[in-house]
């Protein structure tokens, strides 16, 4: 045969064979010899094998008997002959393509057959939904199982039930905790619990507690986190009359000290004298060998101040921010409190850390003005998103995947959507008609009407009113996945929406103003500029804090138009951090009475400190160093 037949493409088409007595390689249609040839290739051929070979023994049997048929000889060599000529003709070689795809199409099936238990191809959507709630809810119940022995009654009515109306209310994204009207009002001093005092060597920087109320995490300027376990505390009757905060029954379980950086490796080592000075040399000789090929050793921890905390919601992942420029991840799960790594990446100090809700994925700002995404389950870096003109103070996060970042100085607050890496921009301070300009509004909107007086043109208000300018945005809160908060250094709380440019309400003064003494000016009011803010997740209720000695609880309308205030809670000193949880008991303590009246409660948690998470610039002597828990009863 010539080359060009092997070379002409020949499609791999199935074509039915044509049985029929007698019949040889010549009868067969054009171009279906082969096929024909090749669709028995694993039945008729492997047949026609053993024929031949039965007719080989014969022919042998034949020859030593000396009775061998010439005729029947030449027949068998002719059709050996037009079988393998058969075999070049097949584009396959004669393997018989269409047996292995019929053996692989069989195969299939059975496939298909032997998961048919979880989902069929005549399965209908509703089957499927149903099939789909029913694995759901077996997961669910045993999940719950394994936290408790329950009776069927007790599990069906209360835990899953319980489960799958939260589950669904979390993943619409709107407010739908309205606890705020039921709050139990005022807050009274036994309601309020701190940790003991001194634990921390330097100023408490950050606090956070588990979803389920039972840990608690502090961390310091002095490079510490401590783990703190949390009793049961019970609603206190309104009949209490102490004036007194209850004594602290929060107990240590964890100190996590602060890692030794190679400064102090170097003072340690010239103390101990000139031989454990060479021997030290060499050890940071080797260190910065290492960091220099990019195999930096793990320090074991932080290595300067530790300013900021979040807690993953399952209580298994501890993250940690700091001066250090390092990110820390800590296993916490259970009682356990342990490093497992330290992720870089940030140029420049780690401000404020926060989780997305329901998972492992974490999101930093620092004062390198970058937003940065970790999936800490497989403690891998993901992405790095850029915007903000100045260092970022604070981010916050909730289930979906967006985020919301304080700019300071650049008086911006952004909107992040991270799987799409845009971002939306809400510009703070006072209008002017410059910034309406580039906003694209009309330049006279929300720009006070100035009026000529003494040939000076000055803004027209009331008498008395005093106007702060706003010039850093410091913190941030979401409400919900599209409705957040601000704070800064005007002292105003503002509440934003992604459909408006510009805040829906504004509260001035959220935490009064305080007279600064000048020798020039006299008296100079300033206003206490709001250091933190938390709120509820998908809830009605947020917390505000500062320095004037108490935490203000804010009451946002159902209408996500306005808020307005609800009560004070004392604790002097700066709120370096706030944070609130409406905890869900475990399974197995739901029985107890004691954890009943717990589960109804909003907890406020704070970190209370003499100085500024930040910086140094003021001082308050009489505050108290710690976290403090307040525990605020559900009616």
């Amino acid at each position: 045969m010539s080359d060009g037949f092997f070379k002409a493409p020949r499609p791999f088409t199935k074509r039915k064979r044509e049985d029929g007595p007698n019949r040889r390689g010549g009868d067969r249609p054009a171009g279906a010899g082969g096929r024909g040839r090749g669709r028995g290739g694993s039945r008729g051929g492997g047949s026609s094998t053993r024929g031949a070979s039965r007719g080989g023994g014969r022919g042998g049997s034949s020859s030593r008997g000396g009775k061998r048929d010439s005729k029947g000889k030449g027949r068998e060599a002719e059709q050996q002959q037009e079988d393998s000529d058969e075999d070049l003709d097949e584009p396959d070689g004669g393997l018989g393509f269409d047996s292995d795809d019929e053996e692989i199409e069989s195969d299939a099936g059975g496939a298909s057959n032997g998961s048919s238990d979880e989902e069929d191809e005549d399965e209908t959507p509703a089957q499927k939904r149903l099939r789909l709630s029913q694995m759901y809810l077996k997961s669910l119940e045993k999940e719950t199982m394994d936290e408790g022995d329950f009776d069927a009654a007790d599990l069906d009515r209360d835990l899953i039930a319980e489960r799958l109306q939260q589950d669904v209310l979390e993943h619409t994204g709107k407010l739908h905790l309205n606890i705020a009207d039921s709050l139990i009002l005022p807050v009274l001093p036994s309601q309020i619990h701190q940790t003991p005092s001194k634990s921390h060597r330097g100023p408490i920087t950050s606090a956070v507690v588990s979803s389920t109320g039972s840990h608690l995490y502090t961390s310091s300027k002095d490079g510490s986190i401590i783990k703190w376990s949390l009793p049961t505390f019970p609603i206190p009757s309104t009949s209490t009359t102490t004036s007194t905060i209850t004594p602290s029954r929060i107990t240590q379980l964890h100190y996590l000290s602060k890692a030794p950086s190679q400064s102090q490796k170097r003072k340690f080592a010239q103390k101990r004298g000139t031989e454990s000075l060479s021997k030290a040399e060499r050890e940071l000789e080797r260190e910065a060998n290492e960091e220099i090929l990019g195999k930096k050793r793990d320090p074991g921890g932080h290595t300067d101040q530790v300013l900021c905390l979040a807690l993953s919601a399952d209580g298994k992942c501890l993250a940690s921010g700091g001066k250090d420029k390092v990110l820390g991840v800590w296993d916490v799960e259970g009682e356990k409190a342990a490093w497992r790594r330290g992720l870089g990446g940030h140029k420049d100090q780690v401000a404020s850390v926060a989780f997305r809700l329901g998972t492992h994925q974490l999101y930093s700002s620092s004062f390198d003005r970058t937003v940065k995404s970790f999936d800490l389950s497989t403690l891998s870096y993901i992405e790095t998103l850029f915007g903000h003109q100045d260092s970022i103070s604070q981010i916050s996060s909730l289930r979906s995947e967006t985020a919301v970042t304080a700019g300071g100085r650049d008086k911006t607050v952004r909107y992040w959507k991270v799987a799409e890496e845009s971002q939306l921009v809400f510009r703070g301070g006072g209008a002017s008609r410059m910034r309406n300009v580039l906003d694209g509004a009309m330049e006279e909107e929300g720009v006070e009407e100035e009026v000529e007086i003494d040939g000076r043109k000055r803004k027209r208000g009331r008498k008395g009113d005093v106007k702060f300018v706003e010039g850093s945005v410091d913190c941030v809160a979401m409400v919900d996945d599209t409705t957040f908060l601000s704070g800064g250094d005007s002292g105003s709380i503002c509440l934003w929406s992604t459909t408006k440019k510009k805040p829906i309400h504004t509260h001035q003064l959220a935490h009064g103003v305080e007279s600064v003494p000048s020798e020039t000016e006299g008296d100079i009011q300033q206003a206490r500029w709001i250091t933190s803010l938390a709120c509820l997740p998908y809830g009605d209720t947020f917390a505000s804090g500062s320095w004037d000695g108490q935490i203000n609880l804010w009451k946002i309308d159902a209408s996500l138009r306005s808020f307005s205030h609800l009560t004070s809670i004392p604790v002097p000193g700066f709120i370096n951090s706030l944070q609130l949880v409406s905890p869900r008991p475990n399974a197995n303590e739901k029985r107890t009475k004691t954890h009943e009246e717990t589960g109804k409660s909003l907890v406020v948690v704070a970190a209370a400190s003499k100085e500024p998470r930040l910086g140094r610039w003021k001082r308050i002597k009489e505050a108290r160093e710690g976290a403090v828990v307040v525990v605020v009863p559900v009616a």
